[in-house]
């Protein structure tokens, strides 16, 4: 395919969502559910699990950055089970093909699958097992497919009254490493969370829930003074801690961003998996009307001393209230 066509494909993507969760004027850390189907205001990409936009060579940027680094720093998998996979595989597969059908084909050559991604140039070849046969520079199929989207995602597994994080695929961590959460259970990933003491302790019945099937969605948000994707809170080999943080707010030079995280959560009663998505968008707050700043302000205020420690806005909090005055 030439670069001609790729360019012309890559045309009919629109510009990124936009979200403002801040917007009721509360900070929460309760799971805020809404079904897929929740118009947010733009349009089809809220009923999509994945969202293909005009910004998506960036994000392909930041994940081949990471694999560059080290890959198993930002994959990493325990106790996985080979069923669940190959269903999030297939789901993945399917909603691309549903949703973006001018840029992804798949078809079968002999005994080999080959799925196409006109956007790359490249096309996926596994077996009917799901074994990746080509491209090898992927570690394996599920790692090939996160390689075609925006999103990040985990896998939570259930069996019985157990659960854990079985698969972690994350190249913009919002200060936290995959290596400290795969495989434990919903309430140790959560344990640093500020105010979630509840949710950590009465999960289950949401984790059961989930498994009945179906998509939904929440948000979680807080603020950064950079747009880049990944925070990992262990910097690359050379590269200074405290210019790596993106928490430093300087009001003699206001740079300021609300980085919104977009989750998704769809269940898979017959594997008892829930395939965890995550997408990242940034809100410069210099281009916020004077409304929005003012629910910002607020929600800033409504969020509890932990809270902001927890996120990284203690020490600048009197300068931002400040600011968005």
């Amino acid at each position: 395919m030439s670069t001609f066509l790729a360019m012309q494909d890559a045309s009919i993507l629109e510009e990124p969502a936009h979200y403002f969760p801040f917007a009721n004027r509360q900070y929460s850390t309760a799971p805020g559910l809404h079904k897929l189907s929740t118009d947010f205001g733009n349009g089809l990409a809220d009923n999509r699990i994945f969202q293909l936009d005009d910004q998506w060579q960036t994000y392909r940027n930041n994940k081949e950055t990471c694999r560059k680094e080290n890959l198993e720093k930002y994959y990493c998998r325990q106790h996985e089970r080979i069923e669940s996979r190959s269903r999030v595989c297939q789901f993945m597969i399917s909603q691309l093909l549903h949703n973006y059908p001018s840029l992804f084909s798949l078809e079968q050559d002999g005994k080999a699958h080959e799925f196409r991604n006109r956007l790359l140039e490249e096309t996926i070849r596994f077996d009917q097992a799901g074994n990746l046969l080509a491209p090898d520079q992927y570690a394996d199929l599920l790692d090939a497919l996160a390689f075609q989207i925006q999103e990040d995602f985990a896998i939570w597994q259930k069996k019985g009254d157990k659960d854990w994080m079985s698969t972690i695929h994350l190249s913009a961590p919002n200060h936290w490493a995959p290596s400290e959460k795969i495989g434990s259970p919903f309430s140790s990933v959560h344990q640093p969370v500020a105010d979630m003491e509840r949710m950590r302790q009465r999960y289950q019945p949401m984790l059961k829930s989930l498994m009945k099937g179906g998509s939904f969605v929440r948000f979680a948000w807080g603020l950064s003074t950079d747009t880049r994707l990944n925070h990992h809170p262990v910097p690359p080999q050379g590269i200074d801690p405290n210019a790596w943080e993106g928490r430093s707010f300087d009001p003699d030079h206001p740079i300021l961003f609300v980085r919104t995280e977009r989750q998704t959560l769809t269940g898979f009663p017959e594997v008892e998996a829930v395939l965890f998505t995550i997408r990242t968008y940034f809100e410069n707050v210099n281009a916020l009307n004077a409304t929005q700043k003012f629910q910002l302000r607020q929600a800033l205020k409504s969020m509890s001393q932990d809270t902001l420690e927890y996120k990284g806005l203690s020490r600048d909090y009197v300068k931002l209230l400040s600011y968005l005055s």
